[in-house]
């Protein structure tokens, strides 16, 4: 968490903390009192097994190999062709049987029975971690897993429990199941009461489960970046929607490999251009084979799939699938009234869990933010986890899209994040709901607080609020080296507001002031160092300068109050910059040394493979030469000081984020 520091008040200050850690503890459940904690899975966590073969049913690397191997032959040919005599058939014709037989094993029949009964989950045991051991959750490949163990030092082993999702079930099906095991929980505990959490997927099971039984077994109830009201690109896909979005197909580019380089790349030629507009002429000219042929036989006739369908998309999609479904009319009829069940709770969620808090249930809902979307329609522009919109994992919190800001008007609300990118006032629960910053979906980490804050919400004796816990406020940014979690402040120079200010930011105002990147009003108000109401490469230089430790009269960012940043002239700025750079190479070259001293010989080589030759990067670094402002024919000292000082921060922050990958790499 980042300490406030106050100026003033010190004996107040104290009297406050002695009265918050006092007040804290009554809001959540001591280690031996806490209700035990059962955890819904979410999809795909939990490995589906072919009998046969012993291997994954879903997901299985060979399988995917050689389903890419055979179906590249038709496509380089489809590629290769005129566009007046593709044949769009022909490549369906090869490769859709391929794809088919790649999804088989996980496909359900047309009345949404499962069509593989003896494909089943690796792991699927009902006991406590305590009975089980870790390995359970380990061997089971759960991304949940550090949140498990996280409750595990949170209340103890014994009381925790794992749900190894089937996610081809119906979820009233799973309800039964989930039911099931909370009775062995309370027999085997003997307490009278379980804490339910739903992580992604299974938020919806949760939803279903509390639908039809009620709420006399649970004390809480968690939505931790949940699909319980579905998920927008789903929808688009299921009423027809495929379209591939360019802009946010480079940004996941960016986001992935954290730097410009394969995007700027990539822009250079018409690669992608090219490969959406194969799709899109694609799903043109045989848009319907591909869905009654593919999408439908291996995921139409899923029930548990369904659940990502939102509400208010639903009606629209049924009206699109069944009439490219190949059942009989008895076998829709079936299919609907399994899907129309669990629908009618969606549609009616809020108020269930409203009812639940009147029963004495205390309820949270967990949100991330600030990702791109999988970038296959038209909804790629908003934001989220990767996986699931905030607008979903939320419960319909008012969201600008991402990279953009929520209009001035809204800045004055207690339920707006400081970024000004999520109004919390919207959402089912604005009082329960809380929202983390740049977190991926299902990104946990038991290293720091992270898990603290999910066991603090969990195990509470009461209904927590955003305001109950000072360390857990509403808005709250996650650092993905560090894996802690702050609140969400507005930092002077912390451009991106992911809670520290470095050298990205530095890299993004100079971008702007060459219009390579727009900045949000309330982005500029974190970028203008000097608070003169104009965004420079003075506000870069300043942010370098706190970034590489460099004295100034205060070289403290702190809540938009600003360094004092003065330059006699543009090449003071560049000397600067230079000196901000020196010791990120140094820096560099250390750690580069270490990691190969560290690694394994083929993991050292995987390295060298993915990343540029560490050498070769810094001795690149000194060649680069910074033009001299000419007075006679100059008349924007600024605009010079821009291009002189972008070259070399862009390299700078390049080499950084090489530093930083290599270990993962």
């Amino acid at each position: 968490m980042k300490k406030f520091t106050w100026k003033k008040g010190i004996s107040l200050f104290l009297t406050l903390v002695m009265a918050v850690s006092l007040a804290i503890p009554a809001l959540a459940a001591d280690k031996n009192d806490a209700n035990p904690v059962l955890i819904i899975s979410g999809f795909v966590e939990y490995t589906l097994v072919d009998p046969a073969t012993g291997e994954s049913a879903f997901g299985n690397t060979d399988a995917i190999v050689n389903t890419v191997t055979g179906v590249l032959p038709s496509l380089l040919t489809l590629l290769g062709s005129d566009k007046t005599q593709a044949d769009y058939d022909a490549f369906c014709d090869a490769a859709l049987p391929l794809v088919n037989q790649l999804f088989d094993k996980i496909a359900c029949n047309p009345d949404g029975t499962v069509k593989y009964p003896d494909v089943t989950l690796k792991a699927q045991t009902k006991g406590s971690l305590a009975k089980l051991g870790t390995d359970y959750v380990m061997q089971a490949d759960a991304f949940d897993k550090e949140i498990i163990l996280g409750l595990a030092d949170a209340v103890g082993a014994d009381k925790v429990y794992a749900y190894g999702l089937d996610w081809r079930l119906d979820p009233l099906v799973v309800a039964d199941d989930i039911n099931d095991w909370i009775q062995m929980i309370k027999a085997e505990t003997g307490y009278d009461k379980v804490s339910l959490a739903g992580v992604s997927m299974g938020g919806a099971m949760v939803s279903a489960y509390v639908a039809k039984y009620g709420t006399d077994d649970l004390s809480n109830i968690t939505m931790i970046s949940s699909a319980f009201t579905g998920l927008e690109y789903v929808g688009k896909l299921f009423t027809g929607g495929v379209s591939i979005d360019e802009q946010g197909l480079y940004n996941m580019i960016d986001e992935a490999v954290s730097t410009d380089i394969l995007s700027n790349i990539l822009g250079s030629t018409d690669i992608l251009p090219q490969a959406i507009g194969l799709v899109d002429e694609l799903v043109a000219a045989v848009g319907d084979r591909v869905y009654s042929e593919c999408l439908i036989p291996s995921f139409g006739y899923n029930p548990g799939f369904w659940t990502f369908v939102p509400a208010d998309y639903y009606e629209d999609a049924k009206a699109f699938m069944f009439a490219r479904m190949n059942a009989t009319e008895e076998q829709k009829a079936t299919f609907e009234a399994k899907i129309d069940a669990y629908h009618n709770i969606q549609a009616n969620i809020k108020t269930i869990l409203k009812d639940a808090q009147k029963d004495g249930v205390s309820v949270a809902v967990i949100s991330n933010y600030n990702f791109q979307m999988p970038p296959v329609s038209a909804a790629s522009s908003m934001t989220g986890d990767q996986v699931i919109e905030t607008r979903h994992t939320s419960g319909y919190a008012t969201c600008a899209n991402i990279s953009e800001t929520l209009p001035a008007s809204y800045k004055n609300s207690k339920y707006v994040s400081p970024d000004r990118m999520i109004d919390a006032s919207t959402c089912y629960l604005p009082d329960q709901t809380w929202f983390i910053k740049n977190m991926k979906h299902v990104d946990f980490s038991n290293e720091k607080n992270q898990c603290e804050f999910y066991a603090w919400v969990m195990t509470a004796d009461k209904q927590v609020t955003v305001n109950d816990n000072p360390d857990y406020p509403q808005f709250m940014v996650y650092n993905a080296e560090t894996k802690v979690l702050s609140p969400l402040a507005n930092i002077r120079g912390d451009v991106n507001f992911d809670g520290k200010v470095d050298l990205v930011d530095a890299r993004m105002v100079l971008r702007y002031t060459r219009s390579m990147e727009t900045l949000s009003d309330v982005a500029k108000e974190a970028a203008d160092m000097d608070e003169n109401n104009n965004v420079n490469a003075l506000d870069a230089k300043a942010i370098m300068n706190f970034y590489a430790g460099i004295e100034t009269e205060d070289n403290t960012p702190s809540l938009f109050t600003t360094d004092s940043v003065t330059a006699e002239n543009d090449n003071d700025i560049l000397a600067q910059a230079q000196e901000s750079t020196s010791g990120l190479r140094e820096t560099f070259e250390g750690v580069v040394g270490q990691i190969g001293e560290m690694l394994p010989l083929e993991n050292a080589a995987q390295m060298k493979r993915i990343l540029p030759d560490a050498k070769d990067v810094l001795d690149a670094l000194p060649e680069i030469t910074f033009p001299q402002k000419e007075a006679e024919t100059n008349t924007e000292p600024e605009a010079d000081a821009q291009d002189a000082t972008e070259p070399e921060t862009e390299t700078a922050t390049e080499t950084t984020t090489a530093a930083a990958e290599a270990p993962a790499a």
